[in-house]
């Protein structure tokens, strides 16, 4: 059969996978426009192979709240460069992913299993549309990782993209009396959170590793300080030890408000703590609390070619 250019436009318009390869597939299709689709998606899965050793270190977070914020979802996709990262179809698919997570009623697990879910927009399995994109784009893409986080009875969740759509953060707060303050509230902690990037909620909830780590680091500073202030006070020193332990302290609790998110210095008023503008709140919302938060930047963590 002849393969007209007509013919090769409608499989490109109807893939839009590129021009050679539509030839190729109606060539070997015999001009079937259905066999060779079917075409395509397999050299898209063959594609798909070569090219998941290449890094992408490029992509976009977005985030998605359900309508009454009670729940909302977070995902990382990557892809290899900006400029894929910046197309329609990709940010598409990240919106698709982000919001079946919000309103599927049985979430999944992991990325695998989030993967073989059905995409209520195409029918495909979400595994397949990320296949024929690689197929039409030419570059890698995976789907990272991704969050579910869950609002209280008597609270909401807020999701905060910065500008760039690589920093996304989502943020569940609980108060007795919610409101419209509550909304502007959530913004402004998803807001400091994005920017001060905190390890922890609470400073119990710091790993004990790390909280180890930094006093032995402190200690062994302390000790060549705690001399020198022993030697300029001479009598009036209070015991080493005990000098030792206070300057300790000291640096924990600078720590703590550097990494501690109730404990760092507000985003919008660096004189009050999260924690007290929490307290603050209460005038308005009853008792406020953060619940959880999720925030995912793009690439961390990623060392050397994935």
């Amino acid at each position: 059969m002849e393969i007209t250019s007509q013919l090769v436009k409608t499989l490109r318009e109807k893939t839009n996978a590129p021009m050679m390869n539509c030839k190729k597939a109606l060539q070997e299709s015999d001009g079937d426009i259905d066999k060779a689709v079917d075409w395509l998606r397999q050299k898209g899965l063959k594609l798909a192979d070569v090219r998941s050793g290449r890094a992408t270190r490029e992509g976009l977070i977005l985030t998605s709240v359900a309508d009454d914020g009670s729940q909302g979802a977070i995902v990382e996709l990557n892809t290899e460069t900006d400029f894929v990262a910046k197309m329609d179809s990709f940010k598409e698919i990240a919106e698709s992913l982000a919001n079946f997570l919000v309103k599927t009623a049985n979430p999944p697990q992991d990325v695998e299993e989030l993967l073989s879910r059905q995409c209520p927009i195409c029918g495909k399995t979400y595994k397949d549309v990320v296949t024929d994109a690689i197929a039409k784009t030419g570059e890698n893409m995976r789907l990272r990782r991704f969050a579910i986080v869950k609002a209280p009875v008597s609270g909401l969740v807020h999701g905060y993209i910065h500008p760039g759509s690589r920093l996304a953060v989502l943020v569940s707060l609980s108060a007795e009396k919610p409101g419209p303050e509550l909304d502007a509230l959530a913004h402004n902690l998803a807001m400091h959170i994005a920017w001060a990037n905190p390890l922890s909620l609470k400073i119990e909830d710091l790993p004990q590793e790390l909280v180890d780590r930094e006093k032995a680091v402190y200690a062994a500073k302390a000790e060549t300080e705690a001399e020198e202030k022993i030697k300029k006070a001479g009598a009036k020193a209070p015991p080493k030890d005990v000098l030792i332990t206070k300057m300790v302290e000291g640096q924990l609790k600078k720590f703590h408000g550097e990494v501690v998110l109730l404990e760092q210095a507000y985003i919008k008023d660096n004189a009050k703590t999260v924690s007290t503008v929490l307290k603050e709140s209460a005038s308005a919302l009853g008792q406020v609390q953060i619940v959880s938060y999720c925030r995912f930047q793009l690439g961390e963590e990623i060392k050397g070619e994935e």
